[in-house]
């Protein structure tokens, strides 16, 4: 029967009792084991060693002082408990550690020399013994060992903790001892394991994963940041030269050029000639315009490129399509973008585009004057295709927005106003003056016969593709159908006094008039749907914009409505006397209006408060056009002269963002002012048309016409 593993406690209990045998684990230990230490063998590394380091260096140490020794094969030293098998799951053996000095006890710390007073304690007390007793000792003996063996367990994690540390050097002995004499070996010379095995391993046991896995790292990071070598090209020559080329002896790299490993290596090749077309046509249209005049500059095969009709569409969008479409009725969403078919040259477009851009900066313009009508103009619409205008003659006429001739003329029958003359002074044009100036004239079309029409001057009009609505002093409006060759559709009959303004969206039909109020129409049958009222005094204009509506009125107030309810949610004060004429942002946020105190105020929709007041003009502020797709405002005043304004604000406080100033261009008040990229159209009250127009000569600008 084997015997059971167990602890065996690594101190004795008294310094009474008898010393423990030297057991077969000391490294100096013979075939027969002595009761007692050899005194020769005894130093202060001798009991407990701190540390396998020391108890490896001082063995090693008294080793090479002691010389090999030689044992017979006969005095081998055999492993006690070799042919003893350990029981499965049973912890290994605790050897028995050699009781330490007092010195060494003391430099073990507090908790060992507590533990060393109580053992002195239990020594030095009287030892009567008799045969009674002993039985309580063996007990009291046992309950002490199990004790110490739990204490040892806590001093052996301490100093495990401990041991965790680099261990300092141990000290050297600098004296060399004598060589002993050489003698002869014996014939079959045997080692014996405890002199010549080292107890404990040449490096600290633990992280030999986690060393080579550093040191792999730290490989491929220094292969990653080194320059990689050019390829091999083998020098030209014959092939004698090198006829061991094969093999890669006798290759000579003195002739390659290899890179500063300071610089990364750098593959010269041109772009052109490794990426695909499609690829760099992608990456070019990122471009601006002025880089791309460059690189027409570097090769051929860039200038083919830069040519690209795919990478000028996309710059020519980028800086001159709308974020969104124009919410705007009557002005196309492709105005001054071409006719949208294949086949365009988008390269073309942007010049002509930056070329009329450069005029309006410049005040560069030609003035063409169209006349026809026999009274003043009050209004004016147009687009790139047709210009038509309401007059005080009773008629509206349709002109060709190209040839500048009269297409169709509505106008009631026999109408006595035609058959008046209109004598028209001649324009002085001051500051700003036109390079090119032309009188356009037309042979006078015939109307048609209507089954309706205006008895009175038309003082206001609005169109979209599909239809346009005119209001009249006889206090009604006319829908007529643009696409079934302005035929009328129905009248609107409800206001009091004569319509001043009109606009329209996709449901409605909102007019003003002199009778203060506001009133709402259905689109498609003409029917009331709704009035306002609020305002003190003639309501001069008003803009839709969604569900709200901004009115401007004589009182000198503007106002801010919600269609769906019909309440005022805002209103807009003026610092004197009436307003005129209103104009309403896209977005909702800004409202423009204008009046007699000769100041453009623009209105904060939010707070109500004034952010900017345009101050240039001399009298009463008769028109205001804001055009959101090119950042422009436009107004016409009754000092007889035009102005362009920066829609987002001026250089300064003082200018308000005054950009052009057209004096002079007509003969006496501006009744209206419509603009786009390229013209401006005015009403005037001598009866003409004025059309400043800024692409006026350009090679190539009817491509950019819709």
């Amino acid at each position: 029967m084997q015997p059971e593993l167990s602890h065996a406690p690594s101190r004795r209990t008294s310094l009474l009792t008898k010393q423990r045998p030297v057991t077969s684990e000391s490294p100096y230990s013979t075939g027969s084991i002595p009761t007692t230490p050899t005194p020769n063998r005894r130093n202060r590394y001798s009991y407990n060693p701190p540390t396998y380091q020391n108890h490896e260096w001082d063995f090693v140490k008294e080793t090479q002082e002691a010389g090999p020794v030689f044992v017979a094969e006969d005095q081998m030293y055999t492993d006690p408990f070799a042919n003893i098998a350990p029981v499965s799951g049973a912890r290994p053996v605790r050897q028995h550690a050699r009781r330490s000095s007092f010195a060494e006890s003391i430099r073990n710390g507090f908790s060992s020399m507590r533990l060393l007073g109580r053992r002195m304690s239990l020594s030095m007390r009287p030892k009567a013994r008799d045969l009674k007793d002993e039985s309580k000792e063996v007990n009291d003996c046992i309950v002490g060992s199990e004790r110490e063996v739990e204490q040892s367990k806590r001093l052996s994690m301490v100093r495990s903790l401990r041991a965790r540390r680099r261990p300092s050097m141990p000290i050297l002995k600098f004296t060399v001892a004598p060589e002993p004499p050489q003698q002869p070996p014996p014939a079959r010379p045997t080692y014996h394991r405890a002199a010549t095995t080292s107890r404990w391993p040449d490096y600290p046991p633990g992280g030999a994963g986690a060393r080579a896995s550093a040191a792999a790292q730290n490989e491929a990071l220094q292969l990653a940041r080194a320059t990689p070598l050019p390829p091999y090209r083998p020098r030209s020559g014959s092939f004698e030269e090198y006829r061991d080329s094969e093999s890669g002896i006798g290759i000579v790299l003195d002739g390659l050029e290899r890179a500063d490993s300071r610089t990364p290596h750098v593959v010269k090749k041109d772009p052109a000639d490794a990426l695909a077309t499609e690829l760099l046509e992608h990456i070019l249209s990122y471009l601006d315009a002025r880089t791309l005049l460059d690189l027409e500059l570097v090769s051929k095969k860039w200038r083919e490129l830069s040519h690209s009709q795919s990478v000028w569409r996309q710059v020519f969008y980028r800086e001159y399509a709308p974020a969104r479409p124009s919410r705007v009725l009557g002005a196309p969403a492709t105005a001054g973008l071409g006719k949208q078919t294949s086949g365009q040259d988008f390269r073309k477009l942007y010049s002509v585009r930056k070329l009329i851009d450069k005029r309006w900066a410049n005040g560069e313009a030609a003035a063409i004057y169209l006349n026809g009508h026999k009274d003043s103009v009050y209004c004016v619409q147009f687009d790139e295709d047709k210009i038509i205008t309401g007059s005080r003659d009773q008629t509206i006429r349709v002109w060709d927005a190209r040839t500048y001739q009269c297409l169709r003329k509505l106008a009631p029958p026999d109408n006595p106003r035609e058959r008046t003359s209109i004598l028209r002074t001649l324009v002085e044009p001051r500051g700003v003056v036109p390079f090119f100036k032309m009188d356009a004239s037309s042979l006078e079309p015939k109307s048609p016969r209507l089954p309706t029409w205006h008895q009175a001057s038309v003082l206001c009009l609005q169109y979209d593709s599909e239809i346009l609505v005119t209001g009249s002093s006889d206090f009604t409006c006319i829908v007529w159908s643009i696409k079934n060759d302005y035929q009328p559709l129905f009248r609107l009959t409800g206001h009091r006094a004569g319509v001043l303004d009109v606009c329209i969206d996709s449901k409605r039909i909102v007019t003003c008039s002199k009778d203060t109020t506001i009133k709402i129409w259905d689109r498609f049958t003409g029917k009331l749907i709704k009035t306002l009222s609020g305002h003190r005094g003639p309501v001069n204009a008003v803009q839709v914009r969604g569900n709200l509506l901004a009115s401007a009125s004589g009182d000198g107030m503007a106002k801010l409505w919600r269609l769906d309810t019909g309440m005022c949610i805002k209103e807009f004060h003026s610092k004197e006397r009436g307003l005129a004429c209103v104009e309403f942002s896209e977005d909702g946020r800004t409202i423009f209006a204008g009046g007699n105190d000769h100041v453009i105020y623009e209105y904060d929709t939010t707070t109500g408060k004034v952010k900017r007041e345009l101050q240039a003009h001399v009298d009463l502020v008769r028109s205001l056009h804001l055009d959101t797709a090119n950042g422009r405002i436009v107004s016409g005043s009754y000092d007889h002269s035009i102005k362009v304004w920066d829609a987002h604000g001026g250089e300064t406080t003082d200018d308000g963002g005054l950009k052009i100033s057209l004096e002079g261009w007509t003969s006496s008040w501006m009744l209206a002012a419509k603009s786009n990229y390229r013209k401006i159209a005015c009403a005037s009250q001598d009866g003409r048309v004025v059309i400043v127009d800024f692409g006026f000569g350009i090679n190539g600008v009817e491509l950019v016409e819709a």
